[in-house]
């Protein structure tokens, strides 16, 4: 029965069984388990390896300290426990996190397609988690399909992710079809525009049931963005921190695959080089594109009230 280490003000034991893999990662695996004490529910344990035991927990693993500093909210994952466990001198980090049965690239590898009202619904819930964490001052790094557990959306695996105000010494961060130009330039700085950047790939999924920029390395990744978007200008370059790439110079032929006149212009509003230019997470919430979903919502919470 592990022990919690938490960095809260209480420490109490778990009772889990049943563990069985259900993924695995180059730096992780993920068990499914049942937790029955001090609580019963269905969880998913991730389990992480080092050799480089610490005092301090966040210092060993970065993801704790940033999911500790994520309060509740519905289209987040949830960090319930953590501890640490010796196997063969190595020590294992735990994270017991809500169990979240399939995620968003699962259902398209099966050809499951959004119709309008799931597409604008999934996206809604993307960009209301992408808001959140940007009132945490969380940046994830790695927004992608793999990464939204369906059902009620929820953004999942922090392994990525920084705080406000940190750097990288490189620019190799976020999954490279969800990867901003900035980072694909070489800039090394990290800003809540990523996340947008990756939120607004992603909700171009969910409305073409294919990915926007597919390419098969970080060169051919380039070219197709500057296919899209046209080469960027001198104040392109200033604002992103970085090189000039070293592509054709072509114009821009835009999105066209997006049909929907309100989708495309929330797209338009985020897949700009500049970063500070793309519209912030919290702004994309009140775009026409999500009206119908407001209401949505706004009927769910007035019925809610109505019931109080």
């Amino acid at each position: 029965m592990p022990s919690i280490n938490n960095n809260h003000d209480f420490c109490r034991s778990l009772l889990i069984l049943g563990e069985r893999v259900c993924g695995s990662g180059r730096f992780s695996n993920v068990y499914v388990a049942d937790l029955i004490l001090p609580e019963q529910r269905k969880i998913a344990i991730k389990n992480s390896r080092t050799r480089h035991p610490s005092t301090s927990f966040d210092q060993v693993y970065p993801e704790v300290e940033v999911l500790s500093k994520i309060p509740p909210h519905r289209n987040i994952v949830t960090l319930l426990y953590y501890f640490t466990r010796k196997i063969d001198n190595e020590t294992i980090h735990c994270l017991v996190l809500d169990y979240l049965p399939d995620d968003v690239q699962r259902l398209r590898e099966k050809g499951i397609k959004f119709d309008t009202l799931d597409a604008q619904l999934y996206s809604y819930q993307l960009f209301s988690a992408v808001a959140f964490l940007s009132v945490c001052k969380v940046i994830h790094l790695d927004i992608k399909p793999s990464n939204l557990v369906d059902g009620i959306l929820k953004l999942a695996d922090f392994g990525n992710a920084v705080l406000f105000g940190a750097t990288t010494a490189s620019s190799y961060q976020v999954t490279r079809y969800y990867r901003p130009p900035e980072l694909l330039f070489g800039s090394t700085t990290l800003t809540p525009a990523i996340d947008v950047w990756s939120a607004a790939c992603v909700t171009y999924d969910f409305i073409c049931t294919k990915t926007l920029f597919k390419g098969k390395d970080s060169e051919n990744q380039i070219r197709i963005i500057v296919d899209v978007l046209g080469y960027p200008t001198s104040e392109d370059i200033k604002a992103m921190s970085c090189r000039r790439p070293r592509v054709h110079r072509s114009t821009a032929r835009g999105l066209e695959k997006v049909s929907v006149k309100k989708a495309l212009s929330l797209l338009q509003a985020v897949l700009v080089y500049d970063p500070k230019k793309r519209k912030p997470a919290a702004e994309l919430l009140q775009h026409d594109y999500f009206e119908e979903v407001r209401k949505v919502l706004l009927l769910i919470t007035s019925m809610h009230n109505k019931q109080k």
